[in-house]
């Protein structure tokens, strides 16, 4: 990560700062300096909820057998679906007497899912495979395994995969000798997907050509099976050949990829059109555009027409070496054949849109209102919305007719410019003729925009349209009404819970996700802020958070467990708010899942604070320990509170392991930044008060170093702090206490005069 500059690290201090104030601020109210001056918490007569006692009271589930759990897991694991995540909650609760009756099929399914899903993910930009991943598959093979279900070469290819996408190549082919230790007689798939995998990173040349010549040599001895029978291999097939090229094309080793296409040619195998372009690639990587364009001319004389990924490569070229007249050239050719380049692309040109449009003039009719919708799109990135509505008057005065794809992008655009009311407009105006009907992503566009500007009547207005319509309402669309109104109606419950209610009724199914969730959590945190929650509103809220896992399987995110806490804190529901905690700490362990949690560390002191309320010192004390473990930023508050929590429960030493663990650099939690001189000033009042002066001076002399050592100069101990830490020792009746308070008054002289008392 490049470091910031001067400027951006001043900007970060400030910010540091103001956080610290407001943080300040928020907790201002607490005690300051002995336990006296702590008030007793407020004792809560606890609420009796009938639901919570209904509950409570009735007959348990007898356990399913366990054949009949597994014929359910296995009928909705081939018909449903199903996420990674949900795969793996849906087997990880499977009994252990349920795995015997599963299928090798089965346990493949599941491998593919929980891979499968994450894989997809990444491709859309929203995660990675991670070491959890693999972690999970191999789970799921050893519970197989202690099953006595047999792995084929399906479940080894998953694995195998698996690994692969994170890297771990000697693990790969672990999993490839295992499978021929087994008996089974692998295809060439595993050994293709290990060979792609070397073939992305520049490293691996050398492992590739080994692998290489290992399948070349195996197909020869017949050790590898044909992939569509149990046939064996007599020969690599195209996939594996373009593996082997983009290998040898990354690294710049054209005469080799001569030498394998020559090879081909001898085999009877013609290369396609991705072979090809994984060549023409590399030649402008490696030699330039007028290689590529070459490679180019090759191609189209050996009879393959360049397809959209072609014309890609060689405009990327010429953007990057400044070649206008080449770009020219290619958005002509690109057009002839009704090929239009991605808006990213577009978006580099220096090119004026409208000069392209001229440029690209041969494309058919029929295309000509995508390249439009292209061009639109980029604008779009750049943040041109001027730009955007004068390609849409150009359209119009062209006598191109819009699609909804056009409309959509408009719309976007409007919102995103925060043009509201003229989007409303131009939907008016575009749909009243009935020429054209919007579909659903343009509703969603307009019941997303409605809500973020709080035009909920409004937003409404449009979902009743869109059902009237006869289209069906999808999760977006309900995560952007509920999102709405937890910020513009002031946590109106009775909408919120009308819609998530709706939500879970209306057909086809929508299945509510990790926002959903998060939107109902914010609407009620809103709403009991301002009121107590009624008995229903609280049981809502409590079926809703189990239902996120027990029924809908979501995987949750930072804002997620931030969001549910909050929920059960304004609630002043100390055992959901424990649980949505605890929770978020076990994810924490795979997910990292305490972002929010960090940059509002408040909101944990809320918690402390509550369990203080209910007198659960323990709890108090469990929250404390995680924060610690979480690493979230120093709240001097936290530290008091959770000293309180330790004299509540008469145990002082606990609190001494707290403070020398805060102060001592050999500690795992070391962090003085925890320990301002209130902290030590109630340290000091709660080993007085417990008899224990004899922790007192060595605390305080080790307050002294690490702070000295933390802060690169001697902290700042105010004169007001001392005086009243001198007067409560000297005050109190145990013998020792004024020899204490004589010792304090030597140590504070020596190392921070300016506050000794006068």
């Amino acid at each position: 990560m490049t470091k910031p500059q001067p400027e951006d690290a001043k900007d970060k201090d400030v910010a540091k700062d103001k956080a610290a104030v407001k943080d300040k601020e928020a907790v201002k109210d607490m005690p300051q300096l002995s336990i006296s001056s702590i008030p007793k918490p407020k004792i809560r007569v606890p609420r009796i909820d009938p639901n919570t006692m209904a509950r409570a009271q009735a007959p348990k589930e007898l356990p399913k057998d366990p054949k009949l759990l597994a014929d359910e897991y296995i009928a909705d694991l081939h018909s449903a679906n199903w996420g990674g995540e949900e795969t793996w909650v849906r087997f990880s609760r499977l009994p252990q007497k349920s795995h015997a009756f599963l299928r090798d099929i089965d346990i493949n399914c599941t491998l593919a899912n929980i891979r499968g899903t994450e894989r997809a993910l990444s491709r859309r930009g929203r995660s990675t495979p991670t070491s959890n991943t693999l972690s999970r598959m191999l789970e799921v093979f050893e519970a197989a395994k202690l099953a006595n279900i047999v792995p084929d070469r399906y479940t080894y290819q998953e694995l195998i995969a698996i690994n692969v996408d994170l890297l771990n190549f000697n693990y790969a082919h672990d999993w490839l000798e295992k499978m021929v230790v087994q008996g089974i007689k692998p295809t060439i798939r595993p050994y293709r997907t290990i060979l792609k995998g070397y073939s992305t990173v520049s490293s691996e040349l050398d492992s590739a050509r080994r692998l290489w010549h290992e399948i070349k040599t195996k197909i020869a001895a017949g050790l590898i099976a044909g992939e569509k029978s149990d046939e064996v291999a007599t020969t690599v097939d195209l996939l594996t050949y373009t593996s082997y090229v983009a290998a040898e094309s990354k690294a710049g080793n054209f005469a080799l990829v001569v030498g394998v296409l020559e090879e081909m040619d001898q085999a009877g195998i013609k290369p396609d059109i991705t072979l090809r372009n994984t060549v023409l690639d590399g030649l402008v990587r490696h030699k330039g555009l007028d290689a590529g364009l070459q490679e180019a001319e090759l191609m189209e004389q050996s009879g393959y027409e360049l397809n959209g990924y072609s014309y890609t490569t060689l405009l990327n070229a010429t953007i990057k070496e400044q070649r206008d007249e080449e770009i020219h050239k290619l958005l002509e050719a690109a057009a002839a054949k009704n090929i239009v380049p991605p808006a990213y692309l577009m978006q580099k040109l220096t090119i004026d849109p409208f000069d392209v449009l001229s440029i690209m003039a041969k494309l058919e009719a029929s295309h000509k209102v995508r390249l439009y919708n292209v061009l639109i799109e980029s604008a779009m990135r750049g943040n041109d919305f001027t730009q955007v509505l004068q390609l849409i008057d150009h359209l119009k005065q062209n006598n191109v007719p819009a699609n909804v794809v056009t409309y959509t992008l408009l719309f976007d655009a409007l919102n995103k410019a925060g043009r509201l009311d003229q989007a409303k407009s131009m939907f008016t105006k575009v749909f009243s003729s009935g020429e054209l009907t919007p579909d659903a992503h343009i509703y969603s566009i307009m019941i997303d925009a409605c809500g973020r500007h709080g035009d909920v009547k409004t937003m409404f207005w449009f979902k009743n349209e869109m059902q009237r319509q006869g289209l069906a309402v999808s999760e977006p669309v309900y995560n952007s009404i509920l999102s709405a109104l937890s910020q513009w109606r002031n946590g109106n419950l009775q909408a919120v819970m009308v819609t998530a209610s709706e939500m879970e009724r209306v057909k086809p199914t929508v299945k509510p996700t990790c926002r959903t969730f998060s939107a109902i959590f914010a609407a009620f945190a809103t709403q009991a802020q301002r009121r107590r929650l009624g008995l229903g509103e609280l049981e809502f809220l409590q079926t809703w958070y189990a239902m996120a896992t027990d029924k809908y399987y979501v995987a949750k995110d930072s804002y997620y467990y931030f969001m549910a806490v909050n929920a059960f804190v304004c609630a002043q529901s100390l055992p959901d708010a424990m649980t949505a905690f605890s929770d978020m700490v076990r994810s924490h362990k795979v997910s990292h899942v305490s972002g929010r949690f960090m940059k509002n560390p408040v909101r944990m002191l809320d918690l402390i604070k509550l369990a203080i309320e209910h007198q659960e010192y323990g709890a108090a004390l469990e929250i404390w320990n995680n924060w610690q473990r979480l690493r979230l930023p120093p709240i001097s508050k936290a530290v008091e509170l959770a000293l309180f929590a330790c004299d509540q429960m008469g145990q002082p030493t606990v609190a001494i392991n707290i403070i020398r663990g805060l102060l001592s650099m050999d500690e795992d939690v070391y962090c003085p930044q925890f320990v301002d001189e209130s902290v030590l000033a109630l340290y000091i009042a709660m080993m007085t008060k417990h008899s224990m002066l004899d922790a007192i001076m060595p605390v305080v002399h080790l307050w002294t170093t690490a702070m000295t050592a933390e802060c690169g100069s001697e902290p700042v101990l105010s004169e007001s702090t001392v005086a009243k830490t001198v007067a409560m020792l000297r005050g109190n009746s145990h013998p020792g206490a004024a020899a204490i308070a004589n010792e304090l008054l030597t140590h504070v002289d020596a190392h921070f005069p300016d506050a000794t008392p006068v």
